[in-house]
């Protein structure tokens, strides 16, 4: 499952989207990663939450008039790099043992 927020910390688990996404795929046993714009004070909480990986929508520091007339292309670019990440590791798993486990 793949969520965003426009920023992920410490204070996401209290009511933010990106947890209750996590939540409900975990009912399916799917992976929940999140893309933020800010990736904030404390983030690792977020792990406890069912959140299993975050990306920074952000490519470069940019000022936040940047970023908001940038959306579009930084999501995008976000987006196709996580893809990347994704096909990655299905190639690092084909390669492993059936019988290895990730977890």
């Amino acid at each position: 499952m793949i969520t965003a927020e426009g920023s992920i910390y410490f204070q996401t688990p209290r009511g933010k989207i990106p947890v209750e996404v996590a939540r409900r795929a975990k009912q399916y046993q799917l992976p929940t990663i999140a893309l933020a714009g800010t990736i904030g004070k404390d983030v690792a909480i977020n792990f406890e939450h069912g959140i299993d990986s975050f990306e920074s929508i952000l490519d470069a520091p940019c000022t936040l008039g940047d970023a908001i007339a940038n959306a579009s292309e930084l999501v995008i670019n976000a987006a196709k790099r996580l893809a990347r990440s994704i096909l990655v590791g299905q190639k690092l798993t084909a390669r492993l043992s059936p019988n290895l486990s990730l977890r």
